[in-house]
C-alpha cells in the first residue's frame, strides 16, 4: 500500500461492512485525512467535522447550569464527543454507540481522538442503540444508573432527520418521540 493510503480496519457489523481508512492528498498538506465508509457509502471524514462541532457548540450553548451530564448519541470519528468536551461544564459524557467497532477504534487509539476521550476521566463509552435506550425509560443512557437523567442529548448518528443510516431510525424523529 502506498503511503498516500491505507485500510486500517474493516469489520462486518449488522449495517454491513464498515471501513476505517487513512489518506494523504497532496494538495491538502501534510496532513491525515481519516474516512469511515459503510460498504462504498462515506459515512464520515476528518476533512468535514464543522457540523459535528457546531452540534456541540450550539446545543450545549442551550443548557444552563453547572456540572452538566450529557449524552452523545453517535461516535463515529469522535468530533462531537471531543468538541462537548471541551466545555469546561461538562461533569460526565457519555457517548452511546450501537457498533462495538467504533468504541474498539477508540479505545485502541486507532482514530486520532481516541486517545483525547480515553484521557478525559468525564468520557464514558456505552455499547447500545441510541433509539432503543432513548426510548425505553426503565434503562436509559446509563447502564450504571437506570432511568437516569441528563441535562443535554446530542444527537449525530443519521445524515438527518430525514436520512437515516439504518431505515429504523426513522420511527424515532417523531413528535413523541422527540418530546421526551
Amino acid at each position: 500500500m502506498s503511503s498516500l493510503f491505507k485500510e486500517i480496519d474493516s469489520q462486518a457489523s449488522p449495517l454491513g461492512e464498515i471501513s476505517l481508512r487513512r489518506r494523504r492528498i497532496p494538495a491538502f498538506g501534510d496532513r491525515d485525512i481519516y474516512e469511515v465508509k459503510l460498504g462504498e457509502e462515506f459515512l464520515m471524514s476528518s476533512m468535514f467535522v464543522d457540523a459535528e462541532e457546531a452540534l456541540s457548540t450550539l446545543g450545549l450553548a442551550q443548557v444552563q447550569g453547572e456540572n452538566l451530564s450529557v449524552v452523545v448519541g453517535g461516535l463515529a470519528l469522535g468530533y462531537t464527543a471531543v468538541a462537548a468536551l471541551k466545555d469546561e461544564r461538562i461533569a460526565e459524557l457519555l457517548v452511546v454507540d450501537a457498533l462495538e467497532t467504533f468504541i474498539s477504534w477508540h479505545q485502541k487509539e486507532l482514530v486520532p481522538l481516541g486517545k483525547i476521550l480515553n484521557a478525559d476521566k468525564r468520557n464514558r463509552y456505552v455499547l447500545g442503540s441510541f433509539f432503543e435506550l432513548a426510548t425505553d425509560p426503565s434503562t436509559g443512557f446509563d447502564p450504571d444508573s437506570a432511568g437516569k437523567k441528563f441535562d443535554a442529548i446530542l444527537l449525530d448518528i443519521d445524515h438527518s432527520p430525514t436520512e437515516f443510516l439504518n431505515p429504523s431510525n426513522a420511527g424515532f424523529y417523531t413528535t413523541a418521540n422527540l418530546s421526551h
